[in-house]
């Protein structure tokens, strides 16, 4: 029996080790592994040894490079990859992060839909409209193609499972537009003296329904998965809330001059519906608001002129201005403290590591909760 014993006892201890050998080689062949990923509607595509692998932050289209550029690391450690689709197949595209999902268009007016960052480009649409602007909804699942100042856009619905795309009519005076996951669509016209009237189109057909009219178009951003949106008036230095889009509407104040609001320019949203960001031309500075309420609003200051928020991975990062116009900045609120960081490119030859963002500004509290 003691004989027994030892045996299972040496056939243990063997076990133990060859497991733990199959799990170093797996560690160590980590920068060879295959990975793959499944484009909308099409089959799983492979990607080589060679192929860059690690968190992706970000991607979007470098209209200086004509060409898809992924971000690779982490916020404050990120570099721009070198631009793919970029023979001149395709002519534009945009990048929807919360499921790493791109459209890319060619100029023609065909629409191809690929997954980040190896994925096979496959055709979904031939919209027709040239030089087109891409705007996703919160969630990814939707997309309206459109010109600004056009009539006619194309709205794209099932973009995570089988796509399917509806025409839509827009007023030929539509400086911006957003698009809701439910496909309704806020749209913004601006008027002869500077104002904007806010419109709806809910579910992206039927009559225009207003919404409010601002003294100046400041940006606005769809909460995901309801009917609700952040709007900014640039003139009143003032957010609202528009919620019950498609029903009784409320508006309701959410931050002032007060808050540090100073010129906005745009809005985004946390991917949990539950923050705000509001980037200001007056003071080159993002405000963050909490959406409940429960705290103040948080000043970041950033050494540039922020013009957008584009939505990067986490919860709540954004791109600040347009890329392939000089350095790229970011903000990173996914910590207890929002910082503003850059993403530099990788032709520099450094690696990600040797380029972490030197330029970090202060974050105050403004203002109280509404």
């Amino acid at each position: 029996m003691k004989a027994v014993a030892m045996r299972q006892e040496i056939h243990s201890i063997l076990r133990a080790v060859l497991c733990a050998a199959a799990v170093f080689n797996l560690a160590a062949c980590g920068t060879t592994r295959m990975s793959t990923s499944t484009v909308s509607g099409g089959q799983p595509v492979t990607a080589g040894k060679n192929a860059a692998s690690g968190p992706i932050l970000g991607a979007w289209w470098d209209r200086s490079h004509n060409g898809l550029r992924t971000v690779y690391g982490v916020a404050g450690a990120a570099y721009q990859g070198p631009p793919a689709f970029s023979d001149g197949s395709y002519s534009g595209g945009a990048v929807c992060m919360r499921h790493q999902i791109a459209l890319l268009t060619t100029s023609s007016g065909s629409v191809f839909s690929v997954t980040l960052p190896q994925g096979e480009p496959l055709e979904v649409s031939s919209s027709g409209i040239s030089q087109p602007v891409i705007a996703f909804s919160p969630s990814c699942t939707a997309a309206l193609i459109y010109a600004p100042g056009g009539s006619t856009a194309l709205l794209m619905q099932g973009l995570l499972s089988a796509p399917t795309g509806t025409r839509v009519n827009l007023p030929a005076a539509n400086s911006a537009v957003v698009l809701a996951d439910s496909g309704s669509i806020l749209i913004a016209l601006p008027a002869a003296n500077g104002t904007a009237s806010i419109q709806l189109l809910a579910g992206g057909a039927g009559s225009l329904q207003p919404v409010s009219v601002l003294g100046r178009f400041g940006g606005m951003a769809f909460l995901p998965g309801v009917d609700t949106a952040i709007i900014a008036d640039a003139s009143a230095n003032s957010v609202i809330e528009a919620s019950h889009l498609t029903g009784s509407l409320s508006l309701t104040n959410l931050a002032s001059a007060a808050d540090g609001i100073s010129q906005p320019v745009a809005v985004g949203i946390s991917a949990d519906g539950h923050l705000a960001a509001v980037a200001n031309a007056g003071s080159s500075s993002v405000i963050r608001l909490d959406l409940s309420g429960k705290s103040a609003p948080v000043r970041t200051v950033c050494q540039c002129s922020p013009t957008e928020l584009e939505p990067l991975a986490g919860n709540f990062a954004f791109r600040l201005n347009e890329p392939g116009a000089g350095t790229v900045w970011a903000l990173d609120g996914n910590g207890a403290l929002p910082r503003v960081i850059f993403i530099p490119t990788d032709h520099t030859g450094q690696t990600a590591s040797d380029q972490v963002a030197t330029t970090q500004a202060a974050a105050t509290g403004t203002g109280g909760s509404r």
